[in-house]
């Protein structure tokens, strides 16, 4: 008893220290974490025993400078064509063409979501393609640096006049 009390206070204290970290934001970049997993045999014979692992896990990836839905826009993801979305050694590169069907010059801003199996956004970037003609194209070219594999990518598009 004296054995399993000792290692259940133990468990706690690592708890506790694991939840105290230093929350920088480098923004746009991944952040790995060691993470120590640490089981302790509180039902074995020698209570001294401890399992230890290493597992690295990258942080999700966001940068935004604008929030969605904010202004005066268009929803536009058709207006976004030739759309690629390739893992790549340094991350996901997504890439389009936005074509503007309009008579007017507009700025694209365009959101690109990596979201994993259960639907979870891992990663969300903003990019734009401004003052693309009436009737013309502008391409975007999105390097998002996080090592995940079995993403998938969702666009959000949203339509300005320029400059705003």
């Amino acid at each position: 008893m004296k054995y399993a009390r000792r290692a259940c206070f133990f468990a706690v204290g690592a708890l506790a220290l694991a939840a105290c970290s230093d929350e920088s934001s480098n923004k746009g970049e991944p952040q790995s974490t060691d993470v120590v997993v640490t089981t302790v045999a509180v039902a074995a014979t020698d209570p001294t025993v401890v399992d230890e692992s290493t597992t690295t896990t990258v942080a999700d990836v966001t940068d935004v400078v604008h929030n969605p839905a904010t202004g005066e826009f268009v929803g536009a993801v058709e207006d976004v064509t030739a759309q690629t979305c390739d893992k790549e050694a340094d991350g996901w590169r997504v890439t389009g063409t936005a074509t503007n069907p309009t008579g007017d010059a507009v700025d694209y801003r365009i959101y690109v979501s990596l979201l994993d199996g259960a639907s979870a956004t891992r990663a969300l970037v903003e990019t734009e393609v401004l003052a693309v003609a009436a009737s013309a194209a502008g391409t975007f070219d999105v390097l998002i640096p996080i090592p995940d594999d079995d993403l998938r990518c969702v666009l959000r598009v949203e339509r300005r006049a320029p400059g705003t």
